[in-house]
């Protein structure tokens, strides 16, 4: 294993440890909602919080930001409205040392902080913490920019932490992307599995799986694209190889909306059929499950490559999978699906809403999940697998799902 990286995951593991430890020693402390108000003089910020907790805020230069730090917390804010006089570029959040987490404001000019505050929580109103500030002339911002508010106490040792460094893309809680346009088409990222040296399964007829989902994949962004209201694009579309994590990072650096990444798979029961739909967990929902992703995510052995050495954005991804607004809009669309496909006539596995710890689902800030699209190790299911028939209504089926779910986050941005 490269040493860098070594170091890397050791020190993930050592910061997570100290965290857990902390986080069993008292009551877990969140961040629940970031809201913004705008008033004549100043704007307003509040942070719901799930308990008192202390906490310092300032303001640093090169670039313009507002920091938070707080003990160590769970993010629960999800998506977050900024309006445009708030003057908010984008907003991070993450470890700065063992117990204590940063959350940075990027902001698009100087800002003077005027107050912050701590309410508790009264009526149906949680804990707040309530900070103040308002657009200043460089001069100003200079003048006021070394005043901390706060009481909370952090080593000044960890202030080089990537969360300090406006370039940093691989902290441990990635860039959220903003809400959706009205006019925007949202962006829908297809994977189809395997591809060019991994063949994937092999089904009965010597039928290889990397063909079928790069038949099903086409159907399903013809049909996306013929509604008129997605962006659609494949991380193939011919028999290639893609290593996992560049399927994933492929996704990101589009900054897709959405990730779709079909499969078909094998068993050693020919009497097995069905869909069934995936998304991530770090334990498997069962012992076939688990076996079924060990497998997908060593196809990277098959081309020789050892998946210890790669590289920095992988092993923050692996770290980083767990955030929880992402997984909850993942496990949404795959209810939505099962939905779709139960009402459709499709022929579903038991409990076909499953969850494993896919390398391809670990994109931290992408709703995503994998379809097995059948069981190559089923004849009558790959002679379906191999129909166009079959595979338009699979896609229709599928993209009738990604309808509801675009139409489920649209309508929540409107409320």
């Amino acid at each position: 294993m490269n040493p860098k990286t070594f170091q890397k995951i050791i020190a993930l593991i050592t910061i997570g440890s100290l965290t857990l430890f902390w986080a069993a020693s008292v009551r877990a402390l969140s961040v629940d909602q970031v809201r913004f108000g705008v008033h004549p003089d100043k704007i307003r910020m509040v942070l719901d919080l799930s308990q008192i907790t202390d906490y310092r805020v300032f303001a640093l230069d090169n670039p313009y930001r507002l920091v938070v730090d707080l003990k160590s917390f769970e993010w629960r804010a999800g998506k977050i409205a900024k309006p445009g006089q708030a003057g908010i570029k984008d907003i991070r959040q993450g470890p700065l040392q063992p117990g204590i987490s940063r959350i940075v404001f990027d902001m698009e000019r100087p800002i003077m902080i005027g107050s912050a505050f701590l309410l508790p929580r009264q009526d149906d109103k949680p804990d707040r913490i309530v900070i103040d500030y308002q657009a200043v002339s460089e001069t100003e911002f200079q003048k006021s920019k070394s005043r901390i508010h706060g009481t909370l106490v952090a080593s000044d040792i960890y202030q080089t932490s990537s969360l300090n460094r406006p370039e940093a893309e691989s902290a441990p809680v990635p860039k959220q992307k903003p809400a959706l346009k009205t006019q925007e088409k949202p962006l829908i990222v297809i994977d189809p599995g395997h591809g060019g040296v991994d063949p994937g399964a092999i089904g009965i007829g010597n039928v290889y799986e990397k063909n079928i989902t790069l038949a099903l994949a086409k159907e399903l962004k013809k049909e996306l694209e013929a509604t008129n209201r997605y962006k659609v694009i494949m991380t193939r579309d011919s028999d290639i190889f893609i290593k996992l994590a560049d399927r994933v990072k492929y996704a990101r650096d589009h900054e897709a909306d959405l990730f779709v990444s079909i499969h078909a798979d094998t068993i050693n029961k020919s009497d097995v059929r069905g869909t069934s739909i995936y998304t991530l967990s770090k334990e498997a929902s069962d012992a076939q499950t688990a076996a079924l992703a060990e497998k997908e995510n060593k196809a990277d052995l098959i081309a020789g490559i050892d998946l210890s050495v790669e590289d920095e954005q992988v092993a923050n991804i692996l770290f980083d999978f767990a955030r929880t607004e992402t997984m909850n809009e993942s496990k949404f669309f795959a209810n939505t699906l099962v939905q779709k496909m139960q009402g459709n006539g499709m022929t579903l596995l038991p409990n076909p809403h499953r969850y494993a710890g896919f390398a391809v689902l670990k994109a931290p800030d992408i709703p995503s999940i994998l379809i097995e699209a059948g069981f190559m190790s089923n004849r009558k299911e790959v002679e379906r697998l191999r129909q166009p028939a079959h595979r338009r209504k699979l896609a229709h089926t599928i993209r009738l799902g990604i309808d509801a779910f675009f139409e489920h986050v649209q309508f929540n941005q409107k409320t």
